[in-house]
């Protein structure tokens, strides 16, 4: 069997906060379907003084992200300057063309392996001795009366051949000595060309090193004004943190019956 409402109320029966009745002679309206839970919102209030500080760091942080990128249109890094240019001439001429004195140096070695070269200077020197024996012979033996002599003839022979052979073979020591220490030092000299240029290396070096400490400072410099607005930002943020004036509103909202 069906009751109604109003039949449950005159019963007695209780019929729920979302009915309408009459309650010590007044009447209740029902709140409907239930009351839903409450609801909080809580909002941050900024004190009047941070205001405009908002309002421009709103409006700074908008600008910013709008901001086209901005590459560097500085040098980065530091060119080859004039005197390492030169420098490396220098290596390039000298690997390529030679040295005159290692040149020289090589011809005269090979001239010692080959032999067979006579020495003018050295020739005349010994004729010249020859011709000191030979006239001290022709007048020995005239002042002796044994020109013509067969076995003193045999005596003057020797004594021309043991003054060429002295002589030439000296001459030949000496120079194959000097031959072989201007050979050994060829190479010392012939190398000063690399020596001289890899002076000109270093010194190139120094000069790109302070060319490339400038481009640095450049680029930093460049960084650091990019940098700028975001650390203006970045301060103004913080005031909003820790500024001991701001205060925060909760708002209750409940629901009520049908």
């Amino acid at each position: 069997m069906n009751l109604s409402k109003r039949q449950l109320y005159a019963a007695g029966e209780p019929l729920g906060e979302c009915v309408t009745r009459k309650e010590a002679g007044r009447l209740v309206c029902g709140g409907g379907g239930g009351s839903p839970p409450e609801k909080s919102t809580t909002t941050q209030n900024i004190p009047d003084e941070l205001k405009p500080l908002a309002a421009k760091y709103a409006s700074d942080a908008i600008n910013l992200s709008n901001t086209a990128y901005q590459g560097y249109n500085g040098q980065r890094f530091a060119d080859l300057n004039t005197t390492q240019n030169l420098g490396i001439g220098q290596i390039q001429n000298r690997a390529l063309n030679g040295s005159s004195t290692i040149n020289n140096a090589e011809q005269a070695l090979n001239q010692n392996i080959t032999g067979g070269q006579t020495n003018p200077y050295l020739d005349q020197m010994v004729g010249k001795a020859q011709d000191s024996v030979r006239s001290q012979f022709n007048t020995g033996a005239v002042n002796s009366g044994s020109f013509g002599n067969a076995g003193l003839q045999e005596q003057f022979a020797g004594q021309l051949g043991d003054v060429a052979t002295s002589m030439y073979g000296n001459a030949y020591e000496t120079d194959k000595q000097r031959q072989m220490q201007s050979i050994g030092m060829a190479q010392q000299f012939g190398n000063q060309a690399y020596t001289d240029a890899g002076q000109l290396l270093n010194a190139g070096q120094l000069q790109q090193d302070q060319a490339q400490q400038q481009a640095d400072f450049g680029y930093q410099q460049f960084q650091d004004q990019q940098n700028d607005p975001y650390k203006k930002l970045a301060a103004m943020s913080g005031v909003f943190g820790s500024f001991p004036g701001q205060s925060s509103t909760t708002t209750n909202q409940g629901g009520g019956g049908k």
